[in-house]
């Protein structure tokens, strides 16, 4: 009698922490969802086309492309060696021109200004 009474309270607290443990993962589930939604709603995407010299070949274009992805809130990078131009979205809270600017330069280009019409 005692042994039975034992396990009724047993399934009870076992019953009682499986619920607090489907309702924690639920909830930080839910919370995990509402910030990620809160970060992609708060970014502020732009888009710049810079003109670039110096680019001669693809690994040109694929070396700009691997310093700028490297900045925080880079969405994508393009570039045509052919025609000198480089474009790249951006999160402006998160990085600026002047630091895309300056990661080409760093990698060894030359950025003359904006492309017109941009």
């Amino acid at each position: 009698m005692i042994r039975t009474y034992m396990m009724k309270k047993l399934n009870r607290v076992m019953i009682l922490f499986a619920a607090a443990v489907l309702l924690v993962a639920c909830n930080s589930n839910k919370a995990t969802e509402a910030t990620e939604s809160d970060t992609t709603a708060a970014a502020d995407w732009v888009e710049v086309t810079l003109n670039v010299d110096g680019m001669t070949c693809d690994g040109c274009e694929n070396a700009i492309k691997a310093g700028v992805e490297n900045l925080e809130g880079i969405a994508s990078v393009e570039s045509s060696f052919e025609e000198g131009w480089t474009t790249v979205k951006y999160d402006a809270n998160q990085t600026s021109v002047e630091e895309i600017e300056g990661k080409i330069t760093e990698t060894g280009y030359t950025v003359v200004g904006e492309k017109e019409g941009t």
